[in-house]
C-alpha cells in the first residue's frame, strides 16, 4: 500500500483561494435528497444531464449520483471535471458498512485515508470537520468476503467499506482537486453471509427488489428491516455532518468577499 498525503496542503490552498464551485457525490439519490433540500438544489437533472446544479451562498453546487461501484464512480467524476473544468472541492457523502465492529449504526466516519482496491493506494482526504479524522475506508466492488478480501481489509486496517470513495479520490488526485469524505455506518459487514444473502443498500430504493428478496429469503426479513433503518439513520447523520463541512469550507470565502468588515478578535 502506498500512501499519498495531500490533505493538509489542500486545506491551506482552499483558505488562500476563493471557492467558486463544489461537487457533492453519492451512490444513491436518497443520500443526496436531504442535502439538495437543505441547499435548495433541484432534485431532478435537466434533460440530457446526469447531474443537478444550483447556487448556495454564491457558490455553484453540483450534485450527482454515481451508482454503486468503482467504475461508475470514476466515470461520473471524470465526466463532471470534463463538463465543468475547474471544481474547487469535491465531497463524497453517504452510508458505509462497518468492518470495525466497534462502530455503531449511525456513527459518522471522517477517514484518515481512503484505499481504492484496484491500485491499493491510500489517499488522504481533507478533513473539514470538527471531528478528528480516524480510520480507513476500503473501496471495493468484490462480491462476498473471501480470504483474499479479508486479508486486504486487515492489511489496510480498514474501518468501513464502500464502493465509491476510492475511485472518486483517485480522479480528484489527478485533477489536483481536494476531496472530503463523509460516511456514516448503516450496517456491519457480515463476513459469514453468502453473497446471495446480502441485498445491496441501493436496492432498498426499489420496492419490488426488496419484496422479492424477502419472499425468497424469509429468514432474512429481520436483517432487511435492520438494514433499512440503518440506512435511514446513516443518511441523516452523514447529511448533517456534510452540511457542517460545507459551511466550514465556505466561511473563509465569506470573509474575502467582505474585506472591509473587521474579523472578530479571538
Amino acid at each position: 500500500m502506498r500512501a499519498v498525503s495531500t490533505g493538509q496542503r489542500a486545506i491551506q490552498e482552499e483558505v488562500r483561494k476563493p471557492v467558486l464551485c463544489i461537487a457533492i457525490l453519492s451512490a444513491m439519490a436518497s443520500e443526496l435528497k436531504p442535502i439538495r433540500r437543505a441547499l435548495r438544489i433541484a432534485g431532478k437533472p435537466r434533460e440530457g444531464e446526469a447531474h443537478c446544479t444550483g447556487t448556495y451562498k454564491g457558490v455553484t453546487v453540483i450534485t450527482a449520483v454515481t451508482g454503486a461501484g468503482l467504475a461508475g464512480a470514476q466515470t461520473v467524476t471524470e465526466e463532471l471535471f470534463a463538463r465543468f473544468g475547474t471544481i474547487d472541492h469535491v465531497f463524497v457523502v453517504g452510508r458505509a458498512g462497518a468492518y470495525d465492529l466497534r462502530l455503531k449504526i449511525g456513527e459518522v466516519v471522517i477517514p484518515e485515508a481512503v484505499v481504492d482496491q484496484r491500485d491499493g493506494i491510500a489517499r488522504r482526504p481533507v478533513n473539514l470537520s470538527a471531528r478528528a479524522a480516524s480510520g480507513v475506508i476500503y473501496s471495493s466492488t468484490r462480491n462476498g468476503y473471501d480470504h483474499r478480501t479479508i486479508d486486504d481489509l486487515n492489511n489496510n486496517n480498514a474501518s468501513v467499506v464502500d464502493t465509491e470513495s476510492g475511485a472518486v479520490s483517485a480522479v480528484c488526485e489527478r485533477y489536483g482537486c481536494p476531496v472530503t469524505i463523509v460516511r456514516a455506518v448503516s450496517d456491519q459487514v457480515d463476513l459469514l453471509a453468502d453473497a446471495e444473502d446480502v441485498i445491496p443498500p441501493a436496492s432498498l430504493q426499489d420496492f419490488r427488489a426488496a419484496v422479492l428478496f424477502a419472499l425468497r429469503r424469509p429468514r432474512r426479513i429481520a436483517y432487511l428491516l435492520a438494514l433499512f433503518l440503518g440506512v435511514k439513520k446513516a443518511i441523516a447523520a452523514a447529511s448533517g455532518e456534510l452540511l457542517s463541512n460545507i459551511e466550514s469550507l465556505l466561511q473563509p470565502a465569506l470573509y474575502r468577499e467582505q474585506p472591509a468588515k473587521a474579523r472578530p478578535h479571538r
